[in-house]
């Protein structure tokens, strides 16, 4: 992914956004919200990951969201509206509406926190909670970086078995799956030891306060920007409670959505698509 506008900021700003889009996201049980949650989410993974890898990840999000939409009717035979019968289960209109709007928040939440993710790397991580909490940090730092790499690993090691016929067991696919943990839970400790020398050899725990270089300086900017995005998240967190507390599913669906109430929630969502497409568009005219 290519330099965004973030990277220009101290690393709070960005982990508090995204800890507000994540918690509003979550909470927003109403489709209104629930919609433009989702449109923004997949909007700003088009900008900085490109259609490709938008596709890739719909390819399961969506018949996840259609299976929750189909689900929800059969368990949660409710409202006034009756659509059809299906044997035994009657499904009604607002069942299906809760079960498309439940899906949708789904997969929002997951594509916020893998935006997220992106945005926030472990260096940032670390920069934040390093002289404070610098074992929990760390920890955390070093999960995200060697999750995707035992990922990796698997794959690997998957690949080499299938070359290799002689390695190969016909009677069980469970025995396969089996020698490629072994392998792969061998070579993760083999390099725990390894990382854990590294970092006794770069004095980890030679001391009680551990100095660090701070990368990440916070400056005035940076004070500013952090208390826009808190009063923008406070303002989208109270229109959300208006729309949310007046909306309802069953036993019909009903619930003014004002317009007053609904713009921050929407801005909020929107924002890191529209810095990040700003940021593009400068550099597309300034070169």
């Amino acid at each position: 992914m290519d330099r965004t506008a973030f990277e220009t900021f101290h690393p709070a700003v960005p982990t508090v956004l995204f800890a507000g889009l994540i918690a509003l996201a979550m909470l927003c049980l109403e489709p209104h919200l629930a919609a433009s949650s989702l449109a923004c989410a997949l909007l700003f993974s088009l900008i900085t990951q490109g259609i490709a890898a938008v596709l890739d990840r719909l390819r399961w999000q969506l018949p996840l969201l259609v299976l929750i939409c189909i689900i929800n009717p059969l368990f949660s035979a409710r409202g006034t509206n009756l659509l059809f019968r299906l044997g035994p289960f009657l499904v009604y209109g607002e069942s299906m509406v809760y079960g498309l709007v439940m899906g949708a928040l789904l997969v929002s939440v997951l594509t916020w926190i893998e935006a997220a993710a992106l945005i926030i790397g472990h260096d940032e991580l670390l920069a934040l909670g390093g002289g404070a909490f610098p074992t929990i940090s760390l920890a955390a730092s070093m999960t995200m970086r060697l999750v995707p790499q035992l990922i990796a690993r698997a794959a690997t090691v998957r690949t080499v078995l299938l070359a290799t016929t002689s390695a190969q067991d016909p009677r069980s696919e469970k025995a396969s799956r089996v020698r490629v943990m072994d392998t792969l839970m061998s070579w993760a400790l083999e390099d725990s030891l390894e990382r854990s020398d590294a970092m006794r050899a770069r004095g980890w725990g030679a001391s009680s306060r551990r100095s660090s270089y701070d990368a990440h300086p916070f400056r005035l900017r940076d004070l500013l920007a952090l208390a826009l995005v808190l009063g923008l998240i406070t303002l989208a967190a109270f229109g959300a409670h208006d729309i949310v507390s007046d909306w309802r599913f069953y036993p019909q669906m009903a619930g003014p959505v004002p317009a007053r109430s609904f713009l921050p929630p929407a801005i909020l969502f929107a924002l890191p698509a529209l810095c990040v497409g700003l940021e593009r568009l400068w550099w597309v005219r300034h070169p």
